[in-house]
């Protein structure tokens, strides 16, 4: 005769449910019964895991009424399909959370889970330093207005989640053409980090145990005390690497190219991104379909001793994720090791009449040298939101 499923002691099912290693088997251990799910509802915020990226995958807006959106899990190469109405038509940006940076049409700014459906406001993007607000006389209409801040005014949103010792969990910094800010939930107001010439040359930034560091495009390191970068106190800025023009000049002459912080651990690691145009075979117009793609990135670990970026062509046991998302770094043997996994984040690009971006999608073998798919779905374009790599949480 069959046990009784739902007669399980709490204390086993507790004990199974923290070895399940991965977010799909838990959410699944939470739809056998109700009592599993009050179990699971109970200690998910406690459950760890194996850290499996998925990619948020571009949304269809033609006859999607439910709001439908697809999710790519790069472990196990499924698709599920969620309803995520919070999220229409919103630019999304991935972070190793759980959450989603999100701005939607009307400009609000919040961290959003897509598998509990919990958020967090932050302030609007109206509040940013210096944003000029929609004028009849400089935007032929409001909606594009709008689309010109989610795809060329924002840049790049990083989400930070702080030490135990700051009275803020996360912070979201806004890398935009008018400089970069911090904002913490209850703020009113966006805060700029940086003034004059400095607030256009940041890239990236990380934390790493109580530190946050900044990543400048010529490849100078600083940081600031984590509790005072949360408390928006950044007048003790500390430099910590110089310059490095000799490595990063030759990489960024050309203007697609992109730099990227990633933490892993106590290692900093400078990743370089090398894009070019593509045109079309009369080689006079920029191709229709493509436009632009990746062709190569170079990698270098940051020497602690000298303080210097040392080049490296492998990492064991590593997997390294940027673009269109916060720079992160998973361990495993899951995903292809020594490896950068990217998304587009060409954005500039995103929202031209001839292509929509989300195309210049891949992944990078550090050993080979080569790229290739690791999504070949039809759903990769966007004008607002491409496809964003987040780590599940609850």
């Amino acid at each position: 005769m069959a046990g009784d499923w739902s007669t399980m002691p709490l204390d086993l099912l507790v004990d199974i449910s923290m070895k399940l290693e991965t977010c799909e088997d838990f959410i699944y251990f939470s739809l056998v019964c109700r009592w599993w799910n009050r179990v699971a509802s109970s200690i998910k915020n406690e459950w760890k895991g194996n850290p499996t990226p998925w990619l948020l995958l571009a949304e269809n807006k033609n006859e999607n009424p439910e709001c439908h959106r697809k999710i790519f899990n790069l472990k196990n190469n499924k698709c599920y399909k969620f309803t995520l109405p919070d999220i229409f038509e919103s630019r999304c940006s991935g972070s190793a959370y759980g959450w989603l940076a999100m701005i939607d049409r009307s400009l609000n700014v919040k961290l959003f889970n897509p598998i509990s459906k919990a958020h967090i406001p932050f302030p609007s993007l109206e509040n940013f330093p210096d944003i000029v607000g929609y004028n009849p006389e400089l935007h032929e209409t409001e909606d594009k207005y709008i689309n010109l801040i989610l795809t060329r005014f924002v840049e790049k949103m990083v989400v930070l989640k702080a030490s135990q010792s700051c009275r803020h969990e996360f912070v979201i910094v806004t890398f935009s053409t008018f400089g970069i800010a911090v904002a913490r939930p209850g703020d009113q107001s966006w805060t700029s980090i940086l003034t004059g010439k400095q607030k256009y040359s940041m890239v990236d930034v990380v934390v790493m145990e109580d530190h946050v560091f900044a990543l400048y495009r010529d490849g100078k390191l600083v940081y600031w005390n984590a509790e005072e970068f949360f408390n928006l106190e950044f007048v003790n800025q500390i430099d910590y690497s110089p310059s490095q023009r000799g490595i990063l000049g030759k990489g960024l002459r050309y203007r697609f190219n992109k730099v990227y912080l990633v933490q892993s651990g106590i290692q900093l690691i400078m990743v370089i991104r090398f894009n070019e145009e593509v045109f079309d075979e009369a080689g006079e117009d920029l191709d229709d379909d493509i436009g632009y793609e990746t062709y190569g990135f170079e990698v270098y670990k940051l020497d602690p001793i000298h303080k210097l970026w040392k080049e490296i062509k492998e990492f064991y046991g590593l997997t390294l994720l940027v673009g269109c998302n916060s720079s992160m770094s998973v361990s495993g043997n899951y995903l292809q090791e020594s490896a950068i996994y990217f998304t587009d984040d060409e954005n500039q690009f995103w929202n031209q009449p001839k292509e929509l971006g989300g195309h210049d999608m891949g992944v990078y073998d550090m050993k080979t040298d080569e790229i290739s798919r690791f999504y070949e779905g039809d759903d990769m374009r966007s004008s607002t939101c491409t496809p964003t790599l987040f780590i599940p949480q609850f």
